[in-house]
């Protein structure tokens, strides 16, 4: 049996007495696609944290590509293949979209000047904003933010990509536009976690879906198998996620 990618087990994280994550284990395989929902405060986002290092656990063990990186911090995760995007955009707003990935190449992916240059401009070009690659990056709306989000962290070559909303805010034919870019991604072997709130883009893409509440997860399985499920639903009453979307996806999964 393949060992997986990515694998969290019995991952524990709490500050103070609030629990992110109580003995939590998940793994994702090399190229797969996993769509993480959950009411806003569950722990998704520290949940990213864990795994990519910038948040250390209490207990528990994080392993990546065969080994155990647990103490390694988010610096040393990138260089090893685990890239991430942030719900609110963090460009260098003064430096231009070219620099800011040449900057990601560099410094996440540790690569040389030679190396860097080509590798900054195949982002670009993955992601659809090579003809803004001069322009200053606080002058991008928000979709070329997004874009620019998700090119630095593949300019630092990723086999697991992370997606923190990055569908947050925008119109429907931008979520189309975000979620084909990620297809083309994953296509090239690169595994997907996609943190969402807006449900249709992860079903659009993703193959497996998986709830976070209350520091666990309380479903896995397919988008509709999961949405179908009573206690997942009963987690999402009163929010503002998308019913039809939920219903239609149901339907054509044919779960229960």
């Amino acid at each position: 049996m393949t060992s997986p990618l990515l694998e969290l087990d019995r991952v524990t994280k709490r500050f103070g007495r609030v629990v992110i994550a109580e003995d939590l284990s998940f793994s994702v395989g090399a190229g797969e696609t996993v769509g993480i929902v959950g009411p806003n405060g569950a722990g998704k986002t520290s949940l990213f944290g864990l795994i990519s290092g910038d948040l250390a656990p209490n207990a528990g063990q994080v392993s990546f590509a065969g080994r155990t990186v647990t103490r390694l911090d988010s610096a040393a995760r990138c260089r090893l293949g685990i890239g991430r995007t942030y719900q609110v955009p963090r460009p260098f707003v003064d430096m231009t979209v070219f620099e800011n990935v040449l900057v990601a190449a560099q410094q996440g992916g540790r690569l040389g000047r030679k190396a860097s240059y080509p590798a900054a401009a195949a982002a670009l070009e993955r992601t659809g904003i090579a003809g803004e690659a001069n322009v200053p990056a606080g002058r991008l709306g928000l979709l070329a933010r997004k874009r620019l989000e998700i090119a630095r962290a593949l300019a630092t070559g990723p086999q697991l990509l992370l997606l923190d909303e990055v569908a947050g805010g925008l119109t429907d034919p931008e979520v189309t536009v975000l979620v084909e870019i990620v297809r083309a991604v994953n296509a090239e072997g690169v595994a997907v976690i996609w943190i969402e709130h807006v449900v249709r883009a992860l079903t659009s893409l993703v193959t497996r879906m998986t709830c976070l509440y209350g520091g666990e997860f309380i479903g896995d399985g397919t988008p509709g198998e999961v949405l179908a499920d009573p206690r997942v639903r009963e987690v999402y009453l009163g929010s503002d996620i998308d019913a039809s979307t939920i219903q239609q996806v149901i339907k054509e999964e044919g779960a229960p």
